[in-house]
């Protein structure tokens, strides 16, 4: 599980981020996916948290949770 600190104004950049990149976020709980990866996410208490629910077997969780979190905390750094 991803979790990155995200008040509501950096959750609505980054959904428009998000969206400009082919992942689409509706509200602030859902599922998203792409290219074979899908996941739940929910925005409560200025935290972000994603699980990845489902992915291609050969890549592993761990590099596609750590490209998030890094996608995500760069996005936010740019604010």
């Amino acid at each position: 599980m991803i979790e990155v600190p995200m008040t509501e104004a950096q959750f609505a950049t980054a959904t428009r981020r998000l969206a400009a990149n082919g992942i689409q976020l509706s509200g602030p709980t859902g599922t998203l996916s792409k290219d074979g990866i899908t996941a739940k996410y929910e925005h409560a208490n200025d935290v972000l948290r994603i699980t990845i629910l489902e992915k291609p077997f050969l890549l592993p969780q761990s590099l596609i949770e750590g490209r998030l979190r890094a996608y995500l905390e760069q996005s936010l750094a740019t604010l």
